[in-house]
């Protein structure tokens, strides 16, 4: 089943609306058996559907040379060990970070992708992928600096955490 996206998009304009056609959710999935446990498939299995989604509407409305970072052959590995996929674009880096949740109350984005000096981006995206109506939606985003100040570190699931009203909503200002 797919959502009307013209609706989605009248009744919250600040937030981007991207689908995710049927039969690419089918490859995608199938794509994502090699990984070693359901929790790690399923998690490849959002990462790539936001990637294969957001990437190219990137390359279209800012900049063609939007690319995954580190590169499309580490993702794997990465997807073995924590959620999220960087982007990089015009000397930025921004990290993708999907959620099935429906509670958008808070940005959770992992630990590594703050600390690890070769994965730390400037923006962290926050996604959610509602696979039953076939879409994700941006609905905010934060740069790392801001994360780190206004944030909270839980150290229990080693994820920073930021709740949304200090989230930017309109994707249109990162330009």
């Amino acid at each position: 089943m797919t959502v009307d996206l013209e609706t989605l998009i009248i009744n919250n304009p600040t937030n981007l609306w991207l689908e995710i056609p049927a039969s690419e959710q089918t490859k995608i999935r199938q794509k994502s058996q090699a990984f070693s446990t359901d929790n790690r498939r399923w998690m490849a299995y959002i990462n790539r559907l936001s990637l294969n989604a957001f990437l190219p509407w990137l390359q279209e409305e800012y900049t063609q040379d939007a690319k995954v970072f580190p590169n499309s052959a580490a993702l794997p590995s990465i997807w073995e060990v924590t959620n999220g996929t960087g982007i990089s674009f015009n000397g930025k880096r921004m990290v993708l970070i999907p959620s099935e949740a429906f509670d958008l109350s808070e940005l959770r984005v992992p630990q590594e992708w703050v600390d690890i000096p070769n994965w730390s981006a400037d923006y962290y995206v926050a996604v959610q992928v509602n696979l039953e109506e076939g879409y994700i939606r941006i609905w905010g985003y934060t740069s790392q600096t801001y994360l780190k100040d206004m944030g909270t570190y839980d150290a229990g699931d080693r994820t920073y955490c930021l709740d949304r009203e200090h989230l930017i909503s309109n994707l249109n200002i990162l330009r």
